[in-house]
């Protein structure tokens, strides 16, 4: 074995402690500062790396491995590819008319091959945020649970073709993730992702054209994940004062994450992530028409609040957003 080889393997015996939970253990001395918490999180994302390193040397070699295929006309229904991505903005017919269907998909990954290890809170996450949604804003539900790359590939094709823009598309996704430090490119890692190869991980890059192939006039993606952020980078959303009508009339792209570009807490808040559990509580307290822009301002005050964490709202303008758009959440009248 090569002196390297012996170096990796001491270590990932030194960290598997940090690798088979990523949690900390309780604190004797009280919930430790900011600066405590980010160096708790670095040790963590230290453990990731060196978890996924043959995964990430391959990404190194090759970083298409990661790649998805675009779809032909020859492919069916049930094939594993990219669609092609949505044509035009608002057809004039239904711009500034009230959205006709709402739908959801939910993905909450809690189990991974090992070594990854599992993770507590996103299935009860996915379950209880899609019953909010149906409930309180009435959508259509579709649930994936400990969803595989091809499993969520293909959901998200399925909502591209059957979805209009008169028709507004919900995506949650709750998972591993992971932000390689040299080319700062983040990626999804689906319930089939391997340490060994990075071929099940979905990319930054593929995750937009997948939410471009999307024609509904409003899209809006929540990725509860590590280093989910990287996902709206360079594209912050400043919100503002709207009018719903003049807000319908665009095509709307939306990320909300659960962090910026550091490692998204792993710790739990009655059963949730802090992130889920703030997300949920503002999805209750809705009155009437809020924008997205708004719902992500409570959300990330109460994430704040409880750990050194800063959830993110921008717009993916590669994915068609025009200015001027925006996500509406429209509760249901009582």
């Amino acid at each position: 074995m090569k002196p390297t080889s012996w170096i990796a393997l001491v270590l990932l015996v030194l960290v598997e402690p940090v690798l088979a939970d990523f949690r900390p253990p309780a604190f004797a001395g009280g919930i430790p500062g900011r600066a405590q918490m980010q160096a708790i999180d670095l040790q963590r994302h230290q453990a990731r790396t060196l978890l996924y390193r043959e995964a990430l040397e391959e990404l190194r070699r090759n970083p298409r491995v990661v790649d998805v295929r675009e779809c032909t006309a020859a492919d069916d229904d049930q094939a594993y590819c990219l669609p092609k991505a949505a044509l035009g903005g608002v057809p004039a017919a239904i711009a500034g008319r009230p959205i006709e269907r709402r739908v959801a998909l939910l993905i909450g990954n809690n189990q991974y091959q090992s070594p990854i290890p599992a993770l507590r809170t996103p299935i009860r996450d996915v379950e209880r945020v899609a019953a909010t949604l149906k409930q309180v804003l009435g959508f259509e539900l579709r649930v994936l649970n400990n969803a595989s790359k091809a499993d969520i590939v293909r959901a998200v094709a399925a909502l591209a073709r059957e979805m209009t823009p008169a028709d507004a598309v919900f995506v949650y996704y709750a998972g591993h993730g992971y932000l390689m430090d040299d080319t700062e490119m983040g990626y999804w890692i689906p319930s089939d992702g391997s340490v060994k190869t990075a071929a099940q991980w979905i990319s930054n890059q593929d995750i937009a054209t997948l939410l471009r192939a999307i024609p509904a006039r409003q899209v809006l993606l929540v990725s509860d994940s590590c280093f989910s952020g990287t996902l709206v980078r360079g594209q912050a959303y400043q919100g503002g004062r709207i009018a719903p009508a003049e807000v319908l009339r665009k095509r709307s792209v939306l990320v909300l994450s659960s962090g910026g570009e550091e490692p998204v807490s792993d710790e739990g808040k009655e059963g949730h992530s802090i992130f889920a559990w703030h997300f949920l509580r503002s999805l209750q307290g809705l009155d009437a028409t809020v924008p997205g822009f708004n719902l992500y301002q409570v959300v990330r005050r109460g994430v704040s609040q409880d750990y050194p964490q800063q959830p993110q709202y921008g717009a993916v303008s590669v994915a068609g957003h025009e200015v001027g758009g925006e996500y509406l959440f429209e509760r249901l009248p009582n």
